[in-house]
């Protein structure tokens, strides 16, 4: 889904697009070996996931905090044992994996996959100083190395729920459950998607911002714990649960954001308005209300640099286009909102400039409209105000909107206040979900 970012003391991140499971793993030929194996390192019944921590990695460092061990592909062929602490590096040289040990020698050439496991209990692996449970694989990839973590979709949710939905205090606990089952049922979504690629999940915002053993908390764990394979369920099957940092006042419906996704009956508008007064669940957000502000070297230098990746002069293109060069568009008129959808976000943005128009629609207006370190808008829920120069240029563009982040499904501040107020965490998300019911999953 979408992204919702770290604010204040509350990192919060919303999931992206699907992005589907490898039908068969590395070694999965040998036998199915690697599949046994791991069902002794995950819980029983745990269904393993397999999180990307990095994609195009040069020189991985891997460890653990006791005795491990890293094998060439399955456990039958060991290459380093290592000790409590002691930190190698993994490289690529000419298409094979070589381990680095501490003292620069280097092993053998290998083709890999490389699997790293703890060899003593309750122990764990690290990956650039960070702990993880279950096991890191690392395979050779056109960009460098991918880095993979495998573990139980249980385990890995402990790692997730609280960067997710931050550190909360007594009487949230509901907002954290809630969290937990939207993660979950996330996660199976993924899970259930067929692709060729070796992983599940990134384990960034472009999924679900994932830290492993170090970001895990004891009410998190206690939510994950008390919501054990609970997802959420829309006509019997588990859905897609976007969510995000901030509605603003009202969630939105996926296609009047994610404008190229049709409609889904369960992700509809709903008002984050608390009952009978002027104040909304979710307004205790540092980004409820907020203003952002465009020079005009500014402006022009921005869209500049992004109107090419997600416009193609009067029609938007079919696709975002990250590698469209830089376009040149002279000055900039006027910047005109010429739409907007059933919950109050910009639906259409024009941008009218010296050498042509340039139309933005739902989401993609976030991706163009940066701020000077790159950071997205904040969300497509606001209104603009701009002012021109004697040449007719636009000078200073400002936008007052609400709201961090897509909007769709649930809002994560908004359960947060809707805990507060006593709901518990299968009325938040039956109540962001619509027509959806809190089931269990095998």
């Amino acid at each position: 889904m979408n992204r919702v970012a770290a604010i204040a003391i509350f990192g919060v991140a919303a999931c992206a697009s699907s992005l589907p499971r490898t039908a068969a793993e590395p070694g999965a030929g040998e036998g199915g070996s690697a599949e046994r194996e791991l069902e002794e390192i995950v819980d029983q019944g745990d269904r393993p996931v397999r999180i990307a921590l990095a994609t195009a990695a040069t020189s991985p460092r891997i460890g653990g905090t006791e005795s491990w061990r890293l094998y060439n592909r399955t456990s039958s062929d060991i290459v380093v044992r290592g000790s409590a602490s002691e930190v190698v590096r993994v490289e690529n040289r000419n298409g094979e994996l070589v381990v680095i040990r501490a003292n620069g020698t280097p092993t053998g050439g290998n083709r890999g996959p490389f699997i790293v496991r703890a060899t003593s209990p309750g122990s764990f692996l690290t990956y650039e100083g960070k702990r993880y449970r279950g096991e890191i694989r690392i395979t050779p990839a056109a960009t460098g190395l991918l880095v993979v973590n495998r573990l139980g979709i249980e385990s890995y949710l402990r790692g997730v729920v609280p960067l997710e939905i931050g550190n909360r205090v007594a009487g949230e606990e509901a907002a954290v459950e809630a969290q937990a089952v939207a993660a979950r049922s996330y996660s199976y979504i993924k899970l259930a998607a067929n692709s060729a690629r070796e992983f599940d999940m990134y384990s960034s915002v472009q999924d679900q911002v994932y830290g492993g053993a170090d970001a895990e908390k004891p009410m998190a764990d206690a939510a994950v714990g008390a919501t054990r394979k609970m997802v959420l369920l829309y006509g019997g099957k588990v859905v897609n649960t976007p969510y995000s940092s901030t509605c603003g006042g009202s969630t939105s419906a996926v296609e009047e954001v994610w404008w190229r996704e049709p409609p889904q009956p369960h992700l509809r508008p709903v008002s984050d308005r608390v009952p009978g007064t002027d104040k909304f669940y979710c307004d205790a957000s540092p980004r409820f209300r907020w203003t952002a502000a465009f020079e005009k070297a500014n402006l022009r230098e921005t869209l500049e640099k992004y109107l090419g990746q997600y416009s193609s002069g009067a029609e938007p293109t079919v696709a975002p286009n990250p590698s469209s060069p830089r376009v040149s568009i002279g000055s900039v008129r006027s910047v005109r909102v010429d739409g907007r959808t059933p919950s109050d976000r910009v639906s259409t943005l024009t941008v009218q400039t010296a050498r042509g128009n340039y139309v933005l629609r739902g989401n993609d207006i976030r991706f163009v409209l940066r701020g000077p370190t790159g950071t997205i808008l904040n969300s497509t829920s606001f209104t603009a105000e701009s002012a021109t120069d004697s040449t007719g240029e636009v000078s200073r563009l400002t936008l007052t909107g609400g709201g961090f982040g897509h909007g769709i499904g649930m809002c994560q501040w908004g359960a947060i206040g809707r805990a507060r107020a006593g709901q518990d965490y299968r009325t938040i998300l039956t109540t962001y979900y619509q027509g959806t019911t809190v089931g269990t999953i095998d």
